[in-house]
């Protein structure tokens, strides 16, 4: 009796997933249909059960990179790989967890009240809704990482840890924000849709807060590219904190733990846990550090005494950032978020106005908890779930010290969570769906062909 093969429409209603992953399966050579003799594709059983084993990976966090390895027998460092399928197995645990908890207070609320508000109806529903992402749909572009946009037809360039940056003759700022993390100084690894994410969530930011503090930008001729006013960046960075957190060198959490309590002009009272709240919001501020050197901590009284600020500038920044601060709080609690901390950095333009730049509560900028569960894993101890870059930092820390020794080879695995967690933080800081690069062509080929129309 002869094998029966299925279409890859029927292959994929099967499987519950779509033609197009189908295709970028077979491109990947995890699965290999056969070819009738008029050229179609058709799936026997040993590619269904082969399909079968790449979504079950696919299932557990694994990027399509890892899962060629390990069904080509050429999986390394295996109880690595174990234990993060084990975080990520974790993660979903809490998420269930979180929508069961969501169910049983709805239905104590009914029992007690006989209804539902509309804002604990809204409460349940995003507990409870599962993610939207499509993560096939996000695999056919993960190849999409722009690590770089250099134009050499272009002025002024000047490169950041994040952002490719060029000034052009009329005034006008280009900042092209690639898919490098950076931290503890450093570019650690390339995470697909970054730098999408971060343009978008900023530019939703933006919007957001335009009647507390102008802003620098001018267009968006490309997913990744905002074109802003040329300011004259104040030689501070500021930092508003309303929580006890942070894993770098500067953070007041590493302080505190080191026996610190006065830092940046503030005392902290003793007996403060990890991850608290403070009672009031702080502005940390820190001189911006050149090229290779680090962040240096500051008081106000040393930005105005040295010069740095004047009294009246350091009042208006001041003021400033702990406003958006309130702003940045309130949004993200109206979606379940906690913004812990964040970074906001001011510029004057040619008039002298004080304006927002480069970006304003994104993930990279900012430290997002989720609100329901936090109360909770403070309780236990524990770090509060998070939107941020802080799952790549924390793998890093606890594997090296990166200001002084060779950063670990990061797993493919874990850039790839953190790619998905960087476009769920959009879906849930925004509101808005994320809609991925297509698959062609590349990414740096369209941001180089939007950088040619400022030639």
């Amino acid at each position: 009796m002869s094998e029966r093969y299925l279409s890859p429409s029927e292959t994929a209603r099967r499987l519950g997933v779509s033609v197009r992953a189908l295709r970028l399966y077979e491109r990947r050579g995890l699965v290999r249909p056969v070819r009738t003799a008029t050229g179609w594709r058709v799936y026997g059983s040993g590619d269904i059960e082969r399909l079968h084993h790449v979504l079950t990976l696919k299932s557990l966090g694994l990027s399509l990179a890892r899962i060629t390895e390990v069904l080509g027998g050429r999986a390394a460092d295996l109880s690595a790989l174990l234990a993060l399928q084990e975080d990520v197995l974790a993660a979903r645990i809490n998420d269930l967890e979180r929508a069961r908890k969501a169910v049983r207070t709805a239905r104590t609320t009914i029992v007690r009240d006989g209804r539902l508000s509309l804002e604990d109806l809204i409460d349940l529903v995003r507990e409870t809704t599962v993610p939207t992402m499509d993560e096939a749909r996000l695999s056919a572009s993960a190849h999409q990482v722009l690590r770089e946009a250099i134009d050499p037809g272009l002025p002024g360039l000047y490169r950041g840890k994040v952002r490719d940056n060029y000034d052009l003759p009329d005034g006008r700022r280009i900042l092209v924000t690639s898919d490098r993390l950076s931290a503890f100084d450093q570019v650690l690894c390339y995470v697909p849709f970054k730098g999408q994410v971060l343009n978008s969530i900023a530019r939703w930011a933006f919007e957001q807060t335009a009647d507390l503090c102008p802003n620098h930008v001018l267009d968006y001729p490309d997913p990744n590219i905002v074109v802003g006013r040329r300011l004259d960046i104040l030689p501070v960075e500021i930092v508003v904190r309303g929580y006890l957190a942070g894993t770098t060198s500067t953070s007041i959490l590493t302080m505190y733990r080191g026996g610190r309590r006065e830092m940046y002009g503030h005392r902290l009272p003793d007996g403060l846990a990890d991850y608290q709240a403070l009672d009031t919001p702080i502005i940390t501020p820190t001189s911006k550090a050149a090229d290779g050197d680090h962040d240096a901590p500051m008081s106000a009284d040393e930005i105005i005494a040295s010069g740095v600020l004047s009294q009246d500038q350091w009042r208006q920044v001041s003021e400033t950032a702990l406003a958006l601060f309130a702003r940045g709080q309130a949004l993200a609690a109206e979606r379940g978020l906690i913004l812990a901390d964040t970074k906001y950095e001011f510029g004057l333009d040619a008039e002298g106005v004080l304006r927002l730049a480069d970006e304003i509560h994104t993930p990279d900028s900012s430290r997002y908890w989720r609100a329901k569960t936090y109360h909770r894993r403070l309780a236990a101890g524990e770090s509060p779930e998070s939107f941020d870059k802080d799952v790549i930092r924390a793998w890093v820390a606890a594997r090296c010290d990166p200001y002084t020794e060779d950063v670990p080879e990061i797993p493919p695995e874990l850039i790839w969570k953190t790619a998905l967690t960087y476009v769920e933080a959009h879906e849930r800081i925004t509101g808005r769906a994320f809609e991925p690069p297509r698959p062609a062509p590349s990414v740096q080929e369209r941001v180089l062909a939007a950088l040619a129309a400022f030639r």
